[in-house]
């Protein structure tokens, strides 16, 4: 079996990334579906191994040649890029900030460069990245601009749950604003091809309306009328397999009897309600239309339980071995 190799990142280091990452490697699970590559400040991590005791060696590099690949250590690449003066569990500041943004960038280049076929984002801290003067509104807006990636999307999933969102981290009026027939159709798009990748070959995909009852022949908006159906129909005029727009508040109602293969909602809580209601603790956050495999947790710092030693490995572990199932797991 060839295993693909995948890098996860620390992400915020004052957050839950560093004890969920350390206990998924300690559980072991992971190691049958990927050869994993750390990315973040050693430092970090091994105050982290020992606060909680947590059984893990490490094979401590700068560069991705330097790995040994070596059976029962797991190798880290060192940015050392945290000042220990400058880290308070619990807390974090433009220097946790800045040091999250660079351990993305060097995950999301080794997968440009095809040294890795995946790689897995920890919890990031957006306000931390703007304490630095970093513009970060989550990971997908950050690979398209490494990439060129025109239109970025995130699409949530938790088994057969799939669920993306045509907008994501704006307000909920910039987010009626961008709704287009360009943008609702590049969704449906990303979606299909995404939904592919999971092995399912003619996806069935519903799109949510964004006003009451689909705008209800435009008395409530116009928006569902002039944008989303006419996206809908060109979907369907390139094979998709798409329909609606779809009330939201009764589309998802029946989400687990299969009757469809993924959801595009038009913004930020109408794809994440469901499902947080539905999969609480169970759904990976999966990066579409962007040219590489990219998945994060779909949870966030928890800086109230951060570095208590309490914190849940689980997302991150379906995580790790989402992203290695779709960077092929060879026979």
């Amino acid at each position: 079996m060839t295993r693909p190799i995948i890098g996860i990142t620390m992400s915020e280091a004052a957050g839950i990334g560093p004890e969920i990452l350390l206990r998924a490697i300690e559980e072991g699970s992971i190691f049958t579906y990927c050869q994993p590559l750390l990315i973040g400040d050693f430092k970090i991590l091994d105050l982290a191994r020992r606060r909680f005791n947590v059984n893990v060696d490490f094979n401590v590099i700068k560069h991705f040649e330097e790995a040994a690949w070596e059976d029962g250590k797991v190798d880290v690449i060192d940015l050392d890029n945290i000042p220990m003066g400058a880290f308070r569990p619990a807390e974090p500041n433009a220097v946790t900030g800045r040091a999250m943004i660079e351990y993305t960038e060097v995950a999301v280049r080794l997968c440009i460069d095809k040294k890795t076929q995946g790689a897995v984002g920890g919890p990031h801290s957006k306000k931390a990245a703007a304490d630095a003067g970093i513009h970060f509104d989550g990971y997908p807006g950050l690979i398209a601009r490494m990439t060129g990636a025109k239109y970025p999307f995130l699409m949530l999933v938790a088994g057969n749950l799939r669920v993306a969102n045509v907008t994501l981290h704006v307000s909920l009026r910039d987010a009626c604003n961008l709704i287009s027939e360009r943008l609702v159709l590049e969704a449906i798009k990303a979606v299909d091809e995404g939904v592919k990748m999971f092995g399912v070959v003619e996806p069935r995909i519903a799109v949510a309306g964004l006003n009451p009852h689909a705008g209800e022949d435009g008395m409530f908006g116009d928006e569902d009328e002039r944008h989303i159906k006419p996206a809908v129909k060109a979907a369907r005029g390139m094979g998709i397999n798409a329909s609606g727009p779809w009330p939201a508040d009764s589309l998802f109602y029946n989400v687990m009897d299969g009757k469809y293969d993924a959801y595009v909602a038009m913004y930020h809580d109408q794809a994440h309600i469901p499902v947080k209601t539905l999969a609480f603790k169970k759904a990976s956050a999966v990066a579409i239309g962007v040219p590489i495999n990219w998945a994060t947790v779909d949870h966030g710092c928890a800086l109230d339980i951060a570095w208590k030693g309490i914190a849940d490995p689980g997302v991150i572990i379906e995580t790790i071995k989402l992203v290695s199932l779709r960077g092929g797991i060879k026979e």
